[in-house]
């Protein structure tokens, strides 16, 4: 089974390799003390303390820029039905300012009022949807993302709905929504 790496992930292996370095710095520490050699748990506490710095680097460089998750292929080549006007594209504002402002944002940049309590934050979509084929957005809108709090919204939209969120966002990162 794979495990997506993310920033939260490597935070937590990093806090729990922080309790090994304290706990071969304390045998160090009580080693030196009785006069015992403790130059070994001196070095393991060091190469621990190098990991810590690596899970820590790691989480704020690599893990925000994993890409997501695949799609099944027939969902990559699935051609949005709803018509690029801009009924369709207000119907997509409305329904993204309904249900998705909330942790995307009004302008779709990640900065919505719940984002900050989410891990890993919502992407810019501004940013985000150009990168995809209008398939793969849908599906996951539709399906959600695995390890992200990314909801499945199939069940609470309609596909029509769906798919003018789509056609919004590809407006708005455009610009030719507002």
């Amino acid at each position: 089974m794979r495990f997506p790496i993310s920033r939260q992930g490597l935070e937590q292996i990093a806090l729990v390799v922080i309790v090994g370095v304290l706990v071969f710095a304390v045998l160090a520490f009580l080693a030196h003390r009785r006069g015992a050699p403790w130059r070994r748990y001196a070095i393991s506490s060091g190469v621990l303390g190098a990991l810590v710095l690596l899970c820590f680097g790691l989480a704020y460089t690599i893990a925000p820029n994993i890409p997501t998750p695949p799609v099944p292929f027939t969902a990559r080549l699935a051609q949005n039905p709803t018509p690029d006007t801009p009924a369709t594209i207000a119907l997509g504002r409305e329904t993204f300012q309904r249900t998705c402002s909330v942790c995307h944002g009004a302008r779709a940049l990640g900065d919505g009022p719940a984002a900050f309590t989410l891990v890993p934050r919502p992407v810019n979509l501004q940013l985000h949807v150009p990168q995809h084929a209008a398939g793969e957005v849908f599906y996951w809108i539709s399906e959600g993302i695995a390890g992200t709090p990314m909801a499945a919204w199939k069940d609470t939209l309609s596909e029509n709905e769906r798919w003018s969120i789509v056609r919004y966002l590809q407006a708005l990162a455009a610009r030719r929504a507002n």
